[in-house]
């Protein structure tokens, strides 16, 4: 399911979701099955998920820095993972199969990944040669993204509406069948 579901999700990221846009900022389909998977899966399961999801990322989105095309796996794939961490630390607290919850995970996940993109930007850009990929300042990209995070939360709210209706599909641990 999971691969299934990521494979549709990627391009639609890509192709469809800009329609979506407001101010920049681009809801993410695949931050909201990220943090659907967070809240579900085993952490292994869901740590290995988010990275893969990231890495996926990371390889299909080319920055253009200092006159070359840039395939860089790390930003996404390395705030991906920790942001699943940052929601599985969480999820004992949480009532998991609400869509609100999906939501305010997706914030939470993404936030992670806002906070992870901009400094490994930010040090590679200090380290080697003082390129990044946006224009101004890294805080007014971490701006950007975070109205990146808010439009990613209220698209999970439908998304994790209909994720949470295939709950039974994924085979999550203890998932049996429902009791009234």
């Amino acid at each position: 399911m999971f691969i299934l579901l990521i494979a549709i999700v990627l391009p639609i990221d890509a192709a469809f979701m800009p329609v979506f846009s407001i101010a920049g900022a681009s809801p993410s389909l695949a931050g909201v099955l990220a943090a659907f998977v967070s809240l579900n899966a085993s952490r292994r399961a869901a740590w290995w998920g988010c990275f893969v999801i990231g890495l996926l990322i990371d390889f299909s989105s080319p920055h253009y820095i200092a006159g070359s095309i840039l395939f860089l796996p790390g930003p996404n794939t390395l705030g991906f993972a920790l942001g699943s961490g940052t929601v599985t630390v969480m999820r004992s607290l949480l009532l998991r199969r609400s869509m609100l919850t999906v939501a305010a995970m997706t914030f939470v996940l993404l936030l992670a990944v806002s906070l992870i993109w901009v400094f490994i930007w930010s040090i590679r850009g200090i380290w080697l040669d003082g390129s990044v990929p946006w224009p101004e300042t890294a805080l007014l990209e971490l701006g950007k993204r975070i109205g990146w995070c808010l439009s990613s939360a209220v698209m999970g709210l439908p998304v994790g509406w209909a994720l949470n209706r295939t709950f039974s599909w994924w085979g999550f641990p203890g998932v049996g069948p429902r009791k009234f």
